[in-house]
C-alpha cells in the first residue's frame, strides 16, 4: 500500500470499540475507495483471549490473528460491498505499531473503549497515543456500549477544525 493516501488503517483488538472502529474505516474505504489496512498488534500482556496458553511469538501472532479474523468478519456481516482488505498482525506496542502503519495514510481509526483508572494508568490509551503522534488523521471512535455525551453538531465541528479533510 504505497499510493498516497490511498489507504485507511484501523486498529483491531478484543474490544466492541474496534469492531466498531473496523466498520467505521471500512464505510469510509467503500465510500472514498481506499483500501483497508487492519491492524492487530500485541504484547505479552494484551487481554486476548488465549494469550495465556501462549509459549511463542508464533502461537501470540495466531492468537491475535484469530481475534482479528473475528471481529474482521463481524464487521463483514452483511455488506453486500467492501473495499480491499489487507490484515497485519505484529508483536509491538499498539500505540507504535499504528502510528508507524499510518504513514502515507487517509486516516488511522482506533477504537476507545473504557478502562478504569490503574488499567488506564499502566498500560496508558492507545487513541491517546495514536492522537499525539500519528502522522496522519485520526478518527476516534467510541464503543457503541459507551454513553454518548456529544451532540453531533459538536462533533461536526470538532472534525470540521482539522487541518486537512479526512476522505
Amino acid at each position: 500500500m504505497s499510493t498516497h493516501e490511498s489507504f485507511i488503517v484501523v486498529g483491531v483488538d478484543h474490544s466492541r470499540a474496534a469492531v466498531d472502529a473496523l466498520a467505521f474505516a471500512l464505510d469510509e474505504g467503500v465510500a472514498h475507495g481506499c483500501a483497508v489496512e487492519v491492524v492487530t498488534a500485541w504484547l505479552w500482556s494484551s487481554p486476548y483471549e488465549g494469550m495465556d496458553e501462549v509459549g511463542t511469538i508464533e502461537e501470540g501472532n495466531q492468537a491475535a490473528a484469530a481475534v482479528q479474523d473475528s471481529a474482521l468478519g463481524e464487521a463483514l456481516a452483511g455488506r453486500p460491498d467492501g473495499p480491499v482488505v489487507s490484515q497485519t498482525v505484529v508483536h509491538q506496542d499498539a500505540g507504535q505499531a499504528l502510528v508507524e502503519r499510518s504513514e502515507g495514510a487517509r486516516m488511522l481509526v482506533v477504537g476507545s473503549a473504557r478502562k478504569g483508572a490503574v488499567s488506564r494508568a499502566v498500560l496508558g490509551s492507545v487513541s491517546e497515543y495514536c492522537v499525539r503522534h500519528a502522522p496522519a488523521p485520526v478518527v476516534v471512535v467510541a464503543g457503541s456500549e459507551q454513553p454518548r455525551h456529544r451532540r453531533r453538531d459538536q462533533v461536526q465541528a470538532a472534525v470540521g477544525n482539522t487541518s486537512r479533510a479526512l476522505c
